[in-house]
């Protein structure tokens, strides 16, 4: 995915180092946060976690002044194995063997830095079963089976198999679905967001695919609220809301999350 939960998590700090913001100022006492980021995708080796921190408003973001490279960190599977961290470069953390992720392990994070402690805890989902994928409207419909514990949402991609390159892909999910205890034995339905005009076009008509992803259900509050930050331009509306993260601790924030991906080629209605 272009566009990564660290990728997001990044423009989230970049919010205390933007500058030439025109909007209504108030005055907000800076505190240092401890920023995790982490996505362990299913049936994949593990990327390692990122650990920053968030820079004072008006100071310009740069990995160097971000990075944390004194953590004590470690990952915790299935409530056995230990496998510990060691800082890589830009406040990437590794084990010193690669690490696969497994469909159904329970990954837990035990971190401390300058005396502040901070754990997170994920389940990884399995393998999503997609019965059909249909274009329709602009956008892409699909079918999936849910799992307990997980939430979906999903993407539209046009890969050039010729070329064997991705030539765009959806900037969000339309949006991210929580199935009911009811539907856990039957299908669910996501969509993916609007399709630009230029990809509905003969030329790029088969090469039209989605992508589900499954993540673990904690993502769902984090989706829901992760515009609550954002810069405010009406003088109006209150702002400033808490972003729900899954990572706890002395000052940290963040999100450690599993996720599986899925894809599969659309086929027009």
């Amino acid at each position: 995915m272009k566009n990564s939960l660290a990728a997001v998590i990044f423009s989230i700090i970049l919010l205390h180092g933007c500058e030439n913001v025109d909007v209504v100022q108030t005055k907000i006492e800076y505190k240092e946060k401890i920023v995790v980021s982490a996505e362990l995708v299913s049936e994949s080796l593990f990327s390692g976690v990122t650990f920053t921190r968030t820079l004072p408003i008006g100071e310009r973001y740069d990995i160097k002044k971000a990075e944390i490279v004194n953590v004590d960190s470690y990952l915790r599977i299935n409530f056995i194995r230990i496998v510990p961290l060691h800082y890589q470069a830009d406040g990437v953390y590794k084990p010193a063997s690669n690490l696969m992720v497994n469909p159904g392990d329970i990954f837990e994070l035990f971190g401390k830095v300058n005396g502040k402690a901070f754990y997170s805890k994920t389940l990884i989902p399995g393998k999503i079963s997609i019965s059909n994928a249909v274009l329709e409207a602009g956008y892409i419909r699909a079918s999936i089976i849910p799992k307990e514990g997980e939430v979906y949402g999903c993407k539209w991609f046009v890969y050039s198999s010729a070329a064997k390159e991705t030539i765009a892909v959806a900037d969000e999910f339309f949006s991210i679905i929580e199935p009911s205890e009811l539907n856990t034995s039957g299908s669910l339905t996501v969509r993916t967001s609007q399709i630009p005009d230029l990809y509905l076009s003969a030329v790029y008509l088969d090469m039209i695919n989605i992508q589900v992803c499954a993540f673990d259900k904690a993502y769902m509050n984090y989706y829901l609220t992760r515009s609550n930050q954002n810069v405010v331009n009406n003088p109006f509306t209150q702002g400033g809301e808490e972003i729900v993260w899954n990572v706890y601790g002395d000052d940290a924030i963040g999100m450690f999350i599993g996720m599986g991906k899925s894809t599969i080629k659309a086929v027009r209605q």
